[in-house]
């Protein structure tokens, strides 16, 4: 006699790369699954992403995987360099191809997303969804947001990044409980601060690296300043990043109660502005010899720059009942 296996419900919340690609997978496997993400639009932030014989085998599952290598540059080597634009030394990747058949490559992380976002339908993800609550009642896990919506599913997927809503909540609830180590109740760590962007599209003249076929990874490690700066080239666009390794550790909450009674919020447009005045003399190879960040910082959508932690935490607890945590809600 046949069986038919009833598929579950899945609700993921977050609509960033780790939600997106869990989407693809379940739209692959026939499971009916709905995305929920806070924002009212998916903005293209951040910098460059390294990818190589750890995700090209998924992409070439769930893509034309021409998609991605025409977007994206093939990378050999990082090269490093000192404040008078002397190289100073190289880190060699080509290994990586020989013990696995594939290239490590570069892509804008804006330009991933959105061929992830291509193999979603446009009804599967639902906009201005932030999440208020969530529990478990009759074999069911159930989500509230702040629109008034209440969703009920099998399985609960909190995608929604370091500072997970679905992970404040269902800690809450174990919390009351006794059921969850005091370690995962603590603020996120993080020891840097930085800056990421990429730039609109290039004159190749002013910035010759673009012409080249292979990425130019150029990392910049400040001399007597707490800062180290990076530009990777992504067709005809420079992506970059600036990174302030602070001097000591720090959360959050706390660089939010340093900027409580002020208008420069650490982690708003006027910090980032800030940050950007800041640095924008720090010199970068290439070009005539007089490139600077401010000159990338120039050619960067105001909107498109973003000030970001690195959180270095891994929690204990990442699921309980129907409720799993995915990538940085982890």
């Amino acid at each position: 006699m046949e069986t038919t296996i009833e598929k579950p419900t899945v609700m993921i919340v977050g609509a960033g790369l780790g939600g997106l690609a869990l989407g693809i997978l379940l739209e692959r496997a026939q499971i009916p699954y709905d995305i929920f993400e806070r924002t009212s639009a998916i903005k293209p932030l951040g910098s460059a992403l390294s990818i190589g014989p750890n995700l090209i085998p998924f992409l070439e599952q769930v893509m034309p995987i021409d998609d991605f290598f025409n977007v994206s540059k093939p990378m050999t080597d990082v090269r490093s360099y000192n404040e008078q634009r002397q190289f100073v030394f190289s880190s060699d990747f080509s290994p990586i191809e020989e013990l696995t058949g594939y290239k490590q490559h570069i892509i804008a992380r804006p330009v991933l997303y959105d061929l992830l976002l291509r193999q979603i339908p446009s009804n599967r993800v639902h906009l201005n969804k932030r999440v208020l609550d969530i529990g478990e009642k009759d074999d069911k896990v159930f989500l509230r947001t702040s629109d008034n919506g209440y969703y009920e599913g099998d399985i609960l997927i909190g995608a929604d990044g370091a500072y997970s809503a679905v992970r404040q909540r269902l800690y809450e609830s174990l919390r009351q409980k006794g059921q969850i180590p005091k370690s995962d109740l603590e603020d996120l760590p993080f020891k840097c601060t930085c800056l990421v962007g990429q730039t609109e599209m290039l004159d190749q003249e002013e910035f010759p690296q673009l012409k080249e076929p292979i990425c130019q990874f150029w990392s910049t490690l400040g001399e007597n300043k707490p800062y180290s700066w990076v530009t990777f080239t992504t067709g005809r666009t420079i992506c970059w990043m600036t990174i302030e390794h602070l001097s000591k550790q720090s959360t959050k909450a706390a660089e939010d109660e340093r900027f409580r009674h002020t208008d420069n919020s650490e982690w708003g447009p006027i910090s980032a502005k800030a940050m950007c005045d800041e640095t924008r003399t720090f010199p970068i190879p290439g070009g005539n010899g007089s490139l600077t960040m401010g000159d990338l910082y120039d050619r960067t959508p105001k909107h498109l720059i973003s000030k970001v932690m690195l959180e270095e935490k891994v929690f204990e607890t990442w699921h309980s009942g129907r409720v799993a945590l995915l990538g940085d809600g982890a």
